[in-house]
């Protein structure tokens, strides 16, 4: 069931007892979708669409608190909209309330800290070699107004702890960097997101770095 919402922080998903029935319900949120759910006498809600490709989440399955997309079967914890599946990234989640017998949900996604999440999920994408999580932490990053310089600064300290001597995905990081000045500002986040893969595929398996006592 998708149901139309106004603009505001909260919107009216329906009546608890409807979704009891039911088990989910699908309203629109601010820029996307929101799946509400009943389940084992608990309401969430979460984005509708896989962060992996996007298929409707409200399609899936649901078993002992485990959403799994029909898709790729990337499995999601309802209650904190954490995967099982790295590759597939977290769902965002979004607050829901009870309020008189009927279900009220905020229709946007945020973070406490923007620049503190997107940082760590840089940091977990590269440290699993993650193409689509490096993507959208970068993306989220320059988002939250961090600096070109910093995202750069990030993926080189993670290729230098994390790999046993210089690689050519640094050499390729250091190559784009130079030419981010000139860039405009989506092949700047090409530039970004290339240099970091590459990073992340040379660390990829690799011993890290281990600092060396001096000679004598």
């Amino acid at each position: 069931m998708l149901m139309d919402a106004p603009s505001k922080e909260f919107v009216l998903a329906g009546s608890l007892e409807e979704l009891k029935i039911k088990g989910r319900l699908v309203v629109h949120g601010a820029h996307r979708p929101i799946l509400v759910i009943y389940d084992r006498g608990r309401v969430f809600a979460l984005d509708n669409r896989c962060p992996h490709m996007g298929f409707p989440l409200e399609r899936g399955s649901l078993e002992d608190g485990i959403l799994t997309c029909h898709w790729h079967h990337a499995r999601f914890d309802l209650e904190s909209g954490c995967t099982f599946d790295l590759w597939a990234d977290d769902v965002p989640i979004c607050a829901v309330e009870v309020r008189n017998g009927d279900v009220w949900v905020k229709t946007a996604f945020t973070q406490a800290d923007p620049v503190a999440h997107w940082h760590q999920r840089l940091a977990n994408g590269l440290a699993h070699d993650l193409g689509l999580i490096i993507a959208k932490a970068i993306h989220g990053q320059l988002a939250a107004g961090v600096p070109q310089g910093e995202i750069v600064r990030q993926v080189a300290l993670f290729g230098a702890q994390n790999r046993d001597g210089w690689s050519v995905g640094l050499t390729i990081l250091t190559a784009l960097a130079n030419l981010l000045p000139v860039l405009p500002e989506e092949e700047a986040y090409l530039a970004l997101f290339h240099g970091a893969r590459r990073v992340a595929a040379d660390c990829n398996g690799e011993a890290p770095r281990r600092d060396r006592a001096p000679l004598g």
